[in-house]
């Protein structure tokens, strides 16, 4: 008899508990504000690409750029003006030549994960992943269009939305080293902060 009571009194509790865990979802799915952000990124490394110099096709196995600066928080929580982006991608893209300073992209698609890391703390707040569809447009060598979602298993806010980037490769001095892609990001969705 007492263990009957107790396998009861331990249903009851996992009942409970999960009925918390969904009020607790649906609070959060309620609490979601607009987000609408943008950064610039500069491309720090990549692998070799492998290219095809016949068609003109070109993959990166791992991308990795840094912002230079705090993001720009237009709507969303004010935490996240606190943070500088980074990412880490790959790409498939085709391109118009193989000099840099002038190619643009035909088509072509990037992946990748984002991160959100406080200036002050070095803590990452924020972890996504993102993926494009890219050509290129006036004033873009490489524009690119998709989607983005992070989860609140990692991150402060659980969200969703839309990506959009505009990259041109700059030339920043003499050097040979002195030039790389440079990526403005725009940011919108929606997203709750995660308790």
């Amino acid at each position: 008899m007492t263990k009957i009571i107790s396998v009861l009194m331990i249903l009851a509790l996992v009942s409970i508990i999960t009925v918390i865990g969904t009020d607790t979802a649906s609070a959060k799915a309620k609490d979601k504000q607009a987000i609408d952000l943008a950064a610039t990124l500069f491309v720090t490394g990549l692998t070799p690409p492998e290219t095809n110099l016949h068609s003109g096709w070109s993959t990166i196995e791992t991308e990795t750029l840094q912002g230079n600066a705090l993001i720009t928080v237009n709507a969303g929580p004010a935490i996240l003006g606190s943070t500088v982006i980074s990412a880490e991608q790959s790409s498939h893209e085709q391109f118009t030549s193989f000099n840099l300073s002038t190619a643009n992209v035909i088509k072509g698609k990037s992946k990748g994960t984002f991160y959100l890391t406080s200036a002050f703390t070095g803590d990452i707040l924020v972890v996504g992943k993102y993926d494009l569809k890219v050509s290129s447009s006036d004033g873009c060598q490489i524009s690119g269009e998709g989607k983005w979602k992070s989860k609140a298993k990692n991150s402060i806010i659980a969200g969703h939305g839309k990506i959009s980037v505009c990259t041109n490769w700059v030339v920043f001095g003499p050097g040979p080293n002195d030039a790389t892609f440079v990526t403005n990001v725009s940011v919108t969705g929606a997203a709750a902060l995660v308790d």
